[in-house]
């Protein structure tokens, strides 16, 4: 007989999971619709709830559930207001949706299908994009051709990402695919080189597509690759004015910060100044959750940021995980965090062939995060958290040997590839 009550769960988790990823990018109501679904479903759900319970006791898990536990108990000696203690306490709890997703994306047409939603996303992106840019239409407010859905900074970051993506099936499809996948990977550089102005972005497009010669092409065709690179990146200083004059902006920015330090670079390095000054204050346990954005009002150390009605005199953090948590939570919040940082590494190195991409990525999360708190904001730190539960779910114990579950000594876990289909999970056959 069927297992109607498995075909209803698989089916809408499957529909939830997908649309999380297509909606990421675009829309964050529906990204928080879908992804309350898929929690509730994967809940529900045995064959998920099993995994799940397998995954509570890996090592990321638990260093996860440290961090937040700090930032709970360093909330007690916090002088920010309840308000913003819980609001900080929120950034930091979406950590624990990880193992969730895991759990939920063990399915291999699921992983396929959502990698493919969030291409098609990022497609639809940037044909919206190409068509602001050209035309000069439907740009109102902060709907600009470089920000259709998400700010500049965002869209870069997942632009770049999208690109490294498809150049990565570009090279392993065959027949009229590469075509595809080669249209894909040329109209999301556009976007990048010629619309968008996040500088973020650049660095990261440039990182991803470097660490793609490297990763699929041998040792003199990388070489190559990697000059071919350099010859796209001068060309695209030469013909377009909008990369020209955001790089160009960077060494002005940097040159004048001592006549001129009210602008983004210079307000960077001050919130960073002024995060380091609140460390030294306390540099073990640090000034407490939600703490940052109190002293910041409070002290006003960066006046012409605190009297721009654009930033409403608010400042919900350094624009630095790092400093961030060097200044709400001290040496020991860094070290949990470094933890947290050492676990996720380990797990993505023992991947099979995810491996590659799953590093790559975090090397973005890793460098972003010196300039930009890129799991403190709920657009990028979702994004984040969904594909890296996409790249562990490549390994999950099957729902039936996790009963013999024995935290001293794991048992054979099974490799799922996500770009090779292999055996499924008992109950899926």
């Amino acid at each position: 007989m069927f297992n109607f009550q498995k075909i209803s769960f698989d089916n809408a988790l499957h529909f939830c999971l997908v649309g999380l990823f297509f909606a990421t990018p675009i829309s964050s109501s529906a990204k928080s619709i879908f992804l309350i679904s898929s929690v509730i479903i994967i809940i529900l759900n045995p064959v998920t709830r099993d995994i799940l319970n397998s995954l509570v006791r890996q090592k990321y898990f638990i260093s996860i559930v440290l961090l937040v536990l700090f930032a709970g108990l360093a909330a007690f000696w916090s002088p920010a207001s309840m308000p913003e203690k819980l609001l900080v306490l929120e950034k930091w709890s979406k950590l624990l949706y990880l193992p969730i997703l895991v759990a939920g994306l063990y399915n291999l047409k699921t992983r396929s299908s959502a990698v493919n939603a969030f291409l098609v996303a990022m497609f639809l992106t940037c044909l919206l994009s190409i068509y602001m840019h050209l035309t000069g239409k439907w740009q109102v407010g902060k709907i600009t051709a470089d920000s259709v859905f998400r700010n500049h900074i965002m869209t870069g970051i997942m632009m770049a990402f999208a690109t490294y993506l498809s150049g990565i099936m570009f090279l392993q499809a065959k027949n009229y695919q590469r075509l595809y996948f080669l249209v894909l990977t040329a109209l999301f550089s556009y976007q990048i080189l010629f619309i968008n102005q996040s500088r973020t972005g650049y660095a990261i497009y440039f990182l991803l597509m470097s660490l793609l010669v490297v990763q699929k092409l041998k040792f003199r065709d990388a070489i190559l690759g990697l000059m071919s690179l350099c010859l796209i990146f001068g060309a695209s200083l030469f013909f377009s004015a909008t990369l020209a004059s955001r790089v160009g902006l960077v060494y002005q920015e940097i040159a004048n910060y001592n006549k001129d330090k009210n602008s983004p670079i210079g307000y960077r390095i001050q919130f960073h100044q002024f995060a380091e000054n609140l460390m030294q204050r306390h540099p073990i346990i640090g000034n407490g959750t939600g703490s940052f954005t109190y002293l910041f009002k409070n002290e006003n150390p960066v006046p012409a940021w605190t009297s721009d009605p654009t930033h409403s005199g608010k400042l919900l953090e350094p624009h630095s995980q790092y400093w961030f948590v060097a200044a709400e939570l001290g040496g020991i919040g860094i070290l949990l965090f470094g933890i947290f940082y050492f676990e996720l590494l380990f797990r993505f190195w023992r991947l099979g062939n995810m491996a590659p991409v799953a590093i790559s990525l975090f090397l973005v999360l890793i460098a972003g995060n010196f300039t930009d708190s890129l799991l403190f904001y709920s657009g990028s730190g979702y994004f984040f958290l969904m594909f890296f539960a996409l790249f562990l779910s490549e390994k999950v114990l099957e729902p039936r040997e996790i009963k013999s579950f024995l935290p001293i000594r794991l048992p054979q876990i099974m490799i799922i590839s996500s770009l090779r289909g292999t055996k499924q999970p008992r109950e899926q056959r």
